[in-house]
């Protein structure tokens, strides 16, 4: 058994030479477990991990002191963090804490991996979780061996049956958590209720679904790869947001387009918390239906469709009146107007011929330049919504007199007898 443990250690690299191991044990047997395996191993310092929930009063805290003597009897350093009150749902609230816990003890340098007591059993629970939740293919890779945050799980190889074996077999003792009993959570019910009928179907049913996970933990990671350069192909940075050019999605199978719009969203947003397959289909339909504008919100900003292009943010660019003359860098630009000689790369306007007051302000509907609407300009020059909502002009009291790309009005354009000229220059920055 413990062979086989070093072989998944070894398989996955989960701890590479040097690195610094911390064990989160909750004082259950199958964290119990694997802090002495790991103890037992030569070259890998470890701290060992504990999160106090609280949920079950005096024997949460008796398990705290029990993790705690465990580390001073094996000569470790040991690290708390007790859960505050308990907002939301409570398994999500939970494994947050313990997440963002594990997260600080890596940023802190205590740790560059944190392994985690989930075994084999863990695995088959999480994926038919997954399954009667209406996962898709992602999801049914279960428990990862090693996530992108750092944790590792070098029991996944193991049942939960041959945990126990081995602590009784060696006289060491852990602490049974009664809310493992109780029906309330969904991964108890799974464990006591659906897979006791499941293995009288067919006792190789967990390992079958091991195997799954397995499987698509290689099918994903290939899927990964295919979608990142899918998405490379068709998108860009712009002033902070991803912008897609949809007309390439058009193209892609409907598996592959899937993964394309997660994987954007996750680049946009810096992850997937929350998004489901409801706002990946929503995401579709809007890249590919015929009409050329739209949104959908999902959980940490906005995808908009203009024309032949989506765009991921979670911001609005808005941009602030400003008085002219003067300098301006915000939602992308960088802005100048000033009064002086010429600039080869700047507008310049009669400034006797102006009418002040004078402004730097964003487009709004319904603004006219010249005899035309501006949104004619804008859909002749094939500008997305979300570029108008924040595109540079300057008004003074009669109108718009200067549009960034378009120019000056004629009124208000310098000539051959101007005394005084203002000069404007806007460029543009790019930035992720």
């Amino acid at each position: 058994m413990l062979e086989r443990i070093e072989n998944t250690i070894s398989r996955y690299n989960m701890i590479p030479p040097g690195t610094r191991l911390a064990v989160a044990v909750s004082g259950g047997a199958d964290s119990v477990f694997l802090l002495h395996v790991l103890a037992r191993r030569t070259g890998t310092p470890l701290t060992v991990l504990h999160v106090n929930h609280g949920l079950r009063g005096a024997e949460s805290d008796a398990d705290a002191l029990f993790v705690e003597a465990l580390a001073a009897g094996l000569g470790l350093p040991f690290l708390a963090h007790r859960m505050g009150a308990v907002s939301g749902n409570l398994e999500q609230f939970c494994r947050r804490e313990r997440l963002s816990f594990f997260g600080r003890v890596i940023a802190a340098g205590h740790a560059g991996r944190v392994a985690t007591g989930h075994t084999a059993s863990d695995q088959a629970e999480t994926v038919l979780m997954r399954l009667l939740r209406g996962t898709g293919t992602t999801g049914l890779r279960g428990v990862l061996p090693v996530t992108a945050e750092g944790l590792v799980r070098p029991l996944l190889g193991i049942r939960r049956e041959e945990v126990r074996g081995w602590l009784r077999a060696n006289g060491i003792s852990w602490r049974e958590d009664a809310s493992n009993q109780s029906h309330d959570f969904l991964r108890n019910r799974v464990r006591a209720r659906l897979l006791p009928v499941i293995r009288e179907l067919d006792e190789n049913a967990e390992a079958a679904l091991e195997r799954l996970a397995e499987s698509a933990v290689v099918d994903e990671d290939y899927w990964r790869r295919e979608a990142g350069s899918a998405l490379d192909r068709c998108a860009r940075w712009e002033r902070g947001a991803l912008v897609i050019d949809r007309r390439h999605l058009e193209t892609l199978h409907p598996a592959l387009l899937g993964r394309v719009l997660r994987q954007g969203l996750e680049r946009a947003f810096g992850g997937l918390r929350r998004v489901n397959r409801g706002h990946v289909d929503r995401l579709a339909e809007l890249a590919l239906c015929s009409s050329g504008e739209g949104a959908v919100e999902v959980p940490g900003g906005r995808v908009e469709r203009s024309m032949d292009w989506l765009r991921m943010s979670g911001r609005e660019d808005v941009l602030p009146e400003t008085p002219i003359p003067g300098d301006f860098t915000d939602c992308g630009y960088v802005f100048r107007a000033w009064l002086g000689d010429n600039d080869d790369k700047a507008t310049v306007l009669d400034w006797e011929r102006l009418r002040p007051p004078l402004r730097l302000r964003g487009w709004q509907a319904g603004d006219r330049f010249q005899t035309k609407l501006v949104k004619e300009f804008f859909e002749h020059a094939r500008v997305p919504l979300w570029d108008r909502r924040s595109w540079p002009m300057i008004t003074d009291s009669d109108g718009i007199i200067w549009i960034y790309r378009f120019g000056a009005a004629a009124r208000a354009a310098a000539h051959a007898a101007t005394q005084v000229r203002l000069l404007v220059r806007c460029d543009t920055v790019s930035s992720k």
